[in-house]
Order: structure tokens, then sequence, then C-alpha cells
């Protein structure tokens, strides 16, 4: 019988507002869970009884060495059936099978409460969209607009400014990407409750309205607007914003925290290792009532390297780094490494 590998790392204080920023890296690697029977329709879905429905998006990031598919619901690196963390890209070989976020505490009430993914055989912790700011709702039809990952390019943002900004060219066309960046909230969403500030932009006016088109405003890579000092990394990013309200805690059956997590997953082009490597990073706000005491944040890894049988796992304590290697000398069957 497999046993999973379960990392759990950093343990903090969450009040109001945490930033952490994750790395992976792999070099070599690849296999497959065995998990026959589970996904997103199996029996402890039929406790949901109303609200948002499972998040559904799935982006690639792919601007290096590696293709990682990236979902909308806390977790990534699989499309619900197979892996999908795919280095060197292109090769067919897979090293990551599924990966999600935990976070768990206790509030001032003594209540343990929690939001935890895994393989979404119990059903879901998270849903998509922003959270109200007064009473930390959020409606399905809310959830059903933010079902999607914002994916952006640093140099469309560069391109925008020397061309759009700078140079005044009249035959530069605005990308969707930019016109569609959901940076902030316009005045009927802010009446609403939510959040005025989601994805980081430049404010060129500080008017706390997007607006490229007439304000030269854009997203932002170098913290240079007023949006909750956030801003953007990588050479490519996608971002998405998600919460642990929409719906019942099917996965975990715990109660819920009310989160609402800003994520970035994003890569960088480089000459060295960093070209093998993906990072994600982590706004979370609590828009409960109370704060979460005691509180441990990570992230769930199952890793699969190569043929899943000989993976060994350990860590580094004191770096909070977890790893995965391969227990013999070649990673035999036809996924795997050699």
């Amino acid at each position: 019988m497999r046993v999973k590998k379960n990392i759990i790392f950093m343990k903090n204080k969450v009040k109001q507002i945490f930033t952490v920023t994750l790395a992976l890296i792999f070099t070599s690697a690849i296999a497959r869970e065995n998990i026959a029977g589970l996904g997103p329709n199996t029996v402890m879905q039929t406790k949901i009884a109303s609200g948002c429905a499972a998040a559904s998006s799935q982006t690639e990031l792919d601007v290096n060495n590696v293709r990682a598919l990236i979902l909308g619901g806390g977790d990534m690196w699989w499309d619900l059936n197979d892996a999908q963390y795919e280095i060197p890209k292109g090769s067919f070989k897979n090293s990551l099978f599924a990966g999600a976020l935990w976070i768990g505490g206790i509030d001032d009430g003594g209540q343990l409460k929690v939001a935890a993914m895994t393989y979404r055989q119990g059903g879901n912790d998270f849903w998509p969209g922003p959270l109200d700011v007064n009473t930390a709702t959020i409606t399905a039809l809310e959830c059903s607009k933010f079902n999607n990952h914002f994916k952006l390019n640093r140099s469309q943002v560069d391109e925008f400014k020397a061309r759009y900004i700078d140079a005044q060219d009249p035959s530069y066309n605005i990308p969707d990407e930019i016109l569609e960046w959901p940076a902030s909230g316009n005045e009927e969403s802010v009446a609403s409750g939510y959040l005025q500030y989601l994805a980081p932009f430049h404010d060129a006016n500080g008017d706390g309205i997007y607006d490229p088109e007439n304000d030269f405003d854009y997203p932002d890579y170098n913290l240079t607007g007023t949006n909750d000092n956030a801003k953007l990394f990588g050479d490519q990013t996608l971002w998405w914003v998600f919460n642990d309200k929409g719906n019942i805690h099917t996965e975990s059956e715990a109660e819920p925290i009310g989160l609402e997590i800003h994520a970035q997953a994003f890569g960088f082009v480089a000459e060295n290792e960093v070209n093998d490597m993906t990072f994600y990073n982590y706004k979370i706000i609590n828009r409960g009532t109370q704060p979460l005491n005691d509180t441990y944040f990570g992230q769930w890894v199952d890793p699969d390297l190569g043929n899943y049988t000989d993976d060994y796992v350990g860590c580094d304590v004191g770096l909070g780094l977890g790893f995965c290697y391969n227990g013999d000398a070649e990673d035999d069957g036809a996924k795997g490494y050699g």
C-alpha cells in the first residue's frame, strides 16, 4: 500500500493579512497517482446543497522549461485525472501529481477551522472569487464571474508602457490581458462591499479605479501604485482569487475560516536553474469575525517522482524545505526518466 506524503510547513498567526511565497524546483522526475474512482463528482459532493459551484478553471504556466497546470480551487498540477507538471517542457514527463493549499487554526472560541484540498474526492473547501468585506460572504453569481485565471506576460506590460504611454503609438492595440486585468473594483462592486483592490496595478492618477485606456494604469510589477503594497512577480504570471466561504467544506468537513486568497503562480526565463522552477505567492486575508490562532499554513504535495513506488521524501527543518527523490538508480517504467 502506498503511503501518501504530506508536507506542511510554516507556523504563523493570522489576524488580517499575510503574504507568503513558495518555490518549487525540479530537475528530473515523473509518475502518476493511482486514485481510480476519485474525482470531482464522487459521493461526498451530494452534501452540497446550494451556493458556489466547484472551481473548474485550468490554465497553464508555461513560460520556461516547465509546463504546469494550475487549477482555481486551491489545487494544481493535475487535470483531476492525470499529472500535469511537465519538465522538461515537451517531454511528456511529469514530476508532480498534485498539490494544494492547506491552512488551519483555532479561533478565539476554541473552534478548529480548516480549509484544505487534496484530490477533491470528498468535495471542495475553496471556491472562486473575493468575499464581501462586510459580511465575508459571496454569491454563486460572483463565484462564477471569477472562475478563471488571469494570465499575463511581463513583456506585454513593458510594451504597453513603451508604445501606448511613452510613444503614444496609434498602431498599438492594448491586449485583452491588460484591458481585462481584475485590478480594482468599479464603483458598483465597491458599493456592494467587494474589495476595491484585487490584482496589483499601477494607479497613475490615484483615483482607485483601473483604467488603462484613459488613465494609463497597468498591472504592476514594480510596486509603484497604491494597491496595498502588492505587486506582481515573474516573466509570466497567473493571478486568481478564491475563498473558503462559497459553500460547505466537503473536503475537510471542518468549519470555514472566512479566507479571501489572492494567488499568483509565476516563473522566470533564465540561463540557470531558475528556468526549471515555478513559484507561488499567496496573499491571505482573514475576513472572518475572529482572529485565527496557532495557525499552520503550507502546501500539501504529492510529488510522484517518476515511478512512485520508489519515491522517498525528506525535509530540512531549518530551511523549511521538503524534497522528494528516487530510491534507486533507475527511474524505470514507460514514463520514467531512466
